[in-house]
Order: C-alpha cells, then sequence, then structure tokens
C-alpha cells in the first residue's frame, strides 16, 4: 500500500484524531513506516488468549471472529470485525486486558501497527505525549512516582510540583513475552515501575545453576540502587507476556539532583542503599566498577595509639599552668621547658588521629584495596583482585577484641611473600562475609558473561544477529617532526641522554616505557659529578697558571690530570648509564622489567603476565616523594620468583591504576577468546551430528 494511502488510513482511528494540523501530519507520518500490511486465509490466527493483545489493527478487506475458550474448553464468541473496522490495542492509556482467540474467518487483508512500537513513538515525541491520554501525560506521571516508596515524601502538595521537574526524563517502554528487561551481570543505571503484565526475576548462581528469585507486578518497581549508585544486577528479568514499563535513567536523575540539592531531605532512601550512597568515592575506579564498602581501623587502635601521649599532656598541663601563673623569672623558664614536651605530646596525639584517620580499606565490586598514609606525605597502598582471593582468615586476639568486636582478616592469594592484612577493623566478620558476596557475584558475572559471549557469537556464526560494526578510528595522523638544527638536535640528545624521560608510550599508546627518575639518578653520582667538576675547573685555572709560568713540569701535571679526568668521567658515565639502562616495559599482555649493567657485563629480563599478577600495590617514600611525585610500584605472581619492584619511578599511582586497568582489560579479551574456542567446539559437535544424523545414524 502507498505511504498516502496509509496516512489516510491512520487518520481515521479515533486514538490519533486529536492530532491535527502540520504536527499531527508530521507525527503520523513517522508512523507510516512501522505499519505492517498482511493478509490471512480463512482460519489462520491473528492473536491468542494466551497473550494479551500486542498490536492495533485495521480491517481493510474480509472479516475476522473474537472468540475466548473457557477452561471447560467451551468456545464464546465475543465479536465479529468487518472491513473499514479496527481490533487490538486501542488506547494508549494502561490497561490489563484479555487476550482474544482473533481468526480470519474469510481471507482477510489487515494493516496492523505493533503497540511496543506505537509505545516508542510515543516516548520520543513531545507532540504524542502531550496530546494522547496515557502514562507518559504530565499528572499521570506523577502519580506513578507517588506510588514508588523512594518519592513517597513528595506527596505533600508543596514537594508534588517538584516532581514535575523529573516528567520530562521518565520512559515508557513495552517488552514482548521472554524480553529480557535486564540481564544479571549488566549494569544497573535505571529505576522502573511495572505498568502492565509482570516480570519474572530469576538468578544464575556460580555453578550455573537458574533459581527463581520472585516476580514484579503491577505497581511493584526495582532498580534503586541503580539509579542512585549504580551497580550490577544481580537476577534476570524476563517478561511473562507482555510487559509494561516505565523507568528513569540515572544519569537525568544525577543532573536533576546536582541542580536540586534539598531533593535528598525528601527522599526515602532505603537503609541498604543509603549506606551505599554514602561510601566515599575514589577517582581509581574503573567505569564498571563501584565501591562497595569503606572502613577505618577500629577506634581502640587509635586509642592505643594516643592513651600515652594523651596522659603525658594530661600530667604536664597542671604544671605548665602553675609554673606560668608564678610570674618569677626561673618560674617561667622552667615553664619554657616544660611547655616543649607538653606541646610536642599534643601534637603526637594530632599526628596519631590523623593518621587512623587517613587509613582505610575499600572493598569494591572487583577488588579489595588497602590504602595507608603515613601523614602527612607518606603513602602505601595494596590491591588485590577478588577473582585471586583464595581463602580468609579472620584473627580476633584477645578478650578486649572478642568484646568490642574487631580483629584482623588475612586476604590470602597465590602470591608466596605477602598477604593482604586487614588489622584492626571493626565487624571482621561482617566484612568477610561481604567479601565472600562480592566474590560470589563476580563469579556469577564472569559465567554469564562467557554464555553471553558464546550466545552472540554463535547467532552472529549462524547469521541471526549481524556482527556489530566496528567503531570508528579515532587516531589522530602523526605530529610532523620539528626541523631542529644540528646544534639543537646534538644538545637534545645529550639532555635526552642524560635525563631520560620517566614515561614514554609508542605511537599507538599500546607499549609503555618506564625509567626511573633521573632527579634521583643526579643525586646518587652526585658524589663523583662534584669531584670532576671541582677537577675540571680548579685543574684548569692551574694548568693555566703553569703555562704562564713556563713551568717545566706543566706537561706532567697535565698527563695526570687527564688521568684523572678520564677516570672520574668514566665512573660517571658508568653511575649514568647504569640509572638509566634499567626500564620497565608494560604491553597489553605482559610487564617486562629489564636490568643492564654497562659494557654488556649483566642483562636480566623478568617477564609477568598481566592475568598471573595476584597482588599489587605502590608506595611514595615521604615528603620528596609526595613533592616530586616518584615511588616503588610492587606485584606478585604465583610463580616461584613472585615479587616484582618497579623502585623509582614517576607517578606510582598512576601506574599501578595503569597496570591494574590492563589486566583487567587483558582478562576480558581472555575470556572472550575463551569464548570463541568454545563456540567453536559447539558448532564443530552441531556439524558432526548434523552429518551423523544425515547419514542414518
Amino acid at each position: 500500500m502507498e505511504p498516502k494511502d496509509v496516512l489516510a488510513q491512520l487518520k481515521q482511528i479515533p486514538l490519533f484524531q486529536n492530532l491535527t494540523g502540520s504536527a499531527g501530519e508530521d507525527v503520523l507520518t513517522r508512523m507510516v513506516p512501522f505499519v505492517r500490511e498482511r493478509v490471512y486465509e480463512p482460519g489462520e490466527r491473528i492473536m491468542s488468549q494466551e497473550q494479551m493483545p500486542d498490536r492495533l489493527c485495521l480491517v481493510m478487506e474480509g472479516k475476522v471472529r473474537l472468540t475466548r475458550v473457557d477452561e471447560l474448553g467451551n468456545v464464546t464468541q465475543i465479536a465479529e470485525y468487518k472491513g473499514g473496522e479496527m481490533f487490538g490495542r486501542m488506547e494508549m492509556v494502561v490497561q490489563q486486558l484479555q487476550g482474544v482467540n482473533v481468526v480470519a474467518a474469510e481471507k482477510t487483508h489487515l494493516l496492523y501497527l505493533l503497540f511496543r512500537e506505537l509505545v516508542k513513538i510515543y516516548d520520543q515525541s513531545p507532540y504524542l505525549r502531550e496530546r494522547l491520554p496515557g502514562p507518559l501525560q504530565p499528572s499521570q506521571i506523577v502519580r506513578y512516582l507517588e506510588t514508588i516508596p523512594l518519592f513517597q515524601n513528595f506527596r505533600a502538595e508543596r514537594w508534588e510540583d517538584e516532581l514535575y521537574r523529573i516528567v520530562p526524563f521518565v520512559h515508557d517502554q513495552v517488552y514482548g513475552n521472554g524480553e529480557w528487561i535486564f540481564r544479571q551481570g549488566e549494569i544497573s543505571d535505571r529505576l522502573l515501575l511495572v505498568l502492565e503484565g509482570r516480570v519474572q526475576l530469576t538468578k544464575i548462581d556460580p555453578d550455573g545453576l537458574v533459581k527463581e528469585v520472585g516476580w514484579l507486578e503491577v505497581g511493584n518497581d526495582a532498580g534503586e540502587t541503580g539509579l542512585l549508585v549504580g551497580d550490577f544486577h544481580d537476577v534476570l528479568a524476563t517478561a511473562d507476556g507482555q510487559a509494561r514499563v516505565l523507568y528513569l535513567l540515572r544519569d537525568d536523575f544525577t543532573a536533576l539532583l546536582e541542580q536540586h540539592p534539598r531533593w535528598w531531605r525528601q527522599l526515602n532512601v532505603s537503609e541498604i542503599v543509603d549506606v551505599r550512597r554514602k561510601v566515599q568515592k575514589f577517582d581509581w575506579l574503573r567505569e564498571d566498577e563501584w565501591a562497595v564498602f569503606v572502613v577505618h581501623r577500629h577506634w581502640a587502635r587509635l586509642f592505643r595509639q594516643v592513651a600515652a601521649p594523651l596522659l603525658f599532656f594530661a600530667l604536664l598541663l597542671p604544671a605548665l599552668s602553675y609554673l606560668s601563673s608564678r610570674g618569677t623569672t626561673v618560674a617561667t623558664l622552667l615553664a619554657v621547658v616544660v611547655a616543649i614536651p607538653t606541646l610536642a605530646s599534643f601534637l603526637v596525639a594530632i599526628w596519631q588521629y590523623l593518621n587512623w584517620r587517613d587509613d582505610f580499606f575499600v572493598l569494591t565490586t572487583q577488588r579489595v584495596v588497602h590504602i595507608e598514609r603515613d601523614w602527612p606525605f607518606a603513602v602505601h597502598s595494596e590491591e588485590c583482585s577478588l577473582e585471586t582471593i583464595q581463602d580468609i582468615y579472620e584473627v580476633r586476639s584477645g578478650l578486649t577484641a572478642n568484646v568490642l568486636d574487631y580483629g584482623n582478616l588475612v586476604l590470602q592469594t597465590a602470591g608466596e611473600t605477602v598477604d593482604i592484612d586487614i588489622d584492626n577493623i571493626p565487624s571482621p566478620a561482617h566484612l568477610r562475609a561481604m567479601i565472600f558476596q562480592q566474590i560470589e557475584r563476580s563469579k556469577a558475572r564472569d559465567l554469564l558473561r562467557s554464555r553471553g559471549q558464546i550466545r552472540d557469537l554463535l547467532a552472529r556464526r549462524l547469521q541471526i544477529e549481524k556482527a556489530p560494526s566496528s567503531p570508528p578510528s579515532k587516531s589522530l595522523p602523526p605530529k610532523p617532526r620539528p626541523r631542529r638544527l644540528w646544534m639543537l638536535l646534538t644538545f637534545s640528545w645529550l639532555w635526552e641522554y642524560l635525563f631520560p624521560p620517566s614515561w614514554v608510550e609508542t605511537g599507538d599508546g599500546g607499549t609503555i616505557i618506564l625509567r626511573r627518575f633521573w632527579l634521583l639518578g643526579l643525586l646518587r653520582y652526585m658524589g663523583v659529578f662534584i669531584p670532576l667538576l671541582a677537577l675540571t675547573i680548579g685543574g684548569s685555572v692551574f694548568l693555566l697558571d703553569l703555562w704562564n709560568a713556563d713551568s717545566i713540569h706543566f706537561a706532567s701535571w697535565l698527563v695526570a690530570w687527564l688521568i684523572l679526568q678520564a677516570i672520574l668521567l668514566a665512573v660517571l658515565l658508568w653511575f649514568v648509564e647504569d640509572w638509566r639502562n634499567d626500564y620497565v616495559q608494560l604491553t597489553p599482555s605482559h610487564v617486562i622489567l629489564v636490568e643492564q649493567k654497562p659494557l654488556l657485563l649483566r642483562e636480566a629480563r623478568r617477564e609477568a603476565r598481566l592475568d598471573r599478577i595476584q597482588n599489587l600495590s605502590f608506595q611514595v617514600p615521604g615528603f620528596w616523594g609526595q613533592v616530586l611525585k616518584f615511588g616503588h610500584v610492587q606485584f606478585e605472581t604465583a610463580g616461584r620468583e613472585g615479587r616484582f619492584e618497579l623502585k623509582w619511578v614517576r607517578y606510582p599511582a598512576r601506574i599501578r591504576s595503569l597496570i591494574s586497568d590492563r589486566q583487567y582489560a587483558y582478562n576480558q579479551r581472555q575470556r572472550q577468546i575463551e569464548a570463541t574456542r568454545r563456540q567453536d567446539e559447539l558448532l564443530s559437535w552441531f556439524a558432526t551430528y548434523d552429518n551423523l544424523r544425515k547419514e542414518g545414524y
């Protein structure tokens, strides 16, 4: 049928009769490509009573019969429709319709528009939202939002108007029978409310067993954590029949909360989500990683550290007050003497408190991180991914630890030298349970991710789905090398030799070369450089004086000076070369540590594949480490010589995060490769089975 004829038929539908003028015709014109046409033979079924009507149908020619069969098998005729009449989903309003059997009574020509596509058009068109009666009208959206526990405090008249600010960001969507609303392991990024139908919730455990969790019925909501915090879904939500939901995305709601921070006082946030929301945020978290729990050491640890200096302070303070009040010269001198340890004990107590406050343990959805600061400058951090944790030991030593409920957790990995010690934390049993919970969630996600990759690969191989197109290249053309004069080029080479860059990336950014910080090397061989400089300047002046005096010993002194110069210069070059020769090469799959001695006397090369790394940590030593941003990065593997240490590198925290992120990306690639291998095996089995079946076995 011609598009203009389809448009004319759409204008006859009562639902669209209020869509007048050029705006209305534009909207109807956009609907035309979604209108489908089909001819049904006599007796052919159009709809079944087992499912809610899922389309708006217009009979062009012929006749259809609507019936319903009861539990005893009795057939009841409901209606008949002829050419020019309509049936099915005739309105956008929320309805709980019963299914009917629709059969072509004779050869019938139908035009139909799937309700899910109509809802999609309705959701994306502000004009239709305003004109068509349905759940996206502002007053209806506000009414639905007020039924959600999160917004129940907005029911007061003075707060109800605030809900209208959310109206433009609420969306409507329809899912067909068996379709996934969200999948276990996917990122939760929305709050949804069931309007029609129902949704089944199931869960796959780390062993691959499917468990039924429950149902979302009409009026139920889900996704508060996804809306306010973000996390992975722990269940699979599947539409049982046709399901219709309203949803609000986290990005949109977060922007609204930033504009209206007073909303936080009115939101009825559940206790569990409120605890997650208040967890400290960190800039090193990945895009698909969230902090679950942050804990400081127990206050008993702080008490043990500050008890002695505070007691000393409490004993000295009265003496200081008494001496200050005497007014004599001797008393004043004694007061000054007593004031020094008094002030020192108080400052020690403050320093211990700041140290205690800045040490914490972080549990995320992917790893456990321990960050310890020796206030105010030194920093030490260590981490291990959840998948590398093998055992967790809980220790409570002494009566005090059991009464006050604090203790230690030891996370044992395959690394042989260092375990992650979480010491003096409150409620260690609770944290241990949370770590095990996140480990189970991680294993289930890995299993589901592997199954999903196998499914996607099989679907593309069987040409059920098209392979996703690769994103456009974002690489920039190489910058033209600047033209330099030979003198500048020589100076640049000398500068790079003496002061090598600490961080060099290849053209594609895949490989990064890390060298030790040149400034520390300069300090290391300053003991040779200063004598060489003094010998050069002083010897030159001395030899010049001998030359002017026509001394007969000039040649002897010149030879001796040149020999000493050569020796000191050789020693200096040895130190320079020994410092700059060592480097670390970080590739997308390996970390390579190269240690070399000058003159090819020794070369050692150690490699660690990223997926073998167990524990990863960094350390910033003291004040100058913080100011100049250098330190050490350590990690372990399961091998016999499993400890690697990258010493005196720039930006150790950044390097730690880079290695961790590359390890995560490498593991994801390996899982995809494994899924491809399994898919090839399955296809081989299926092909063999099909050949055997054709051969008659």
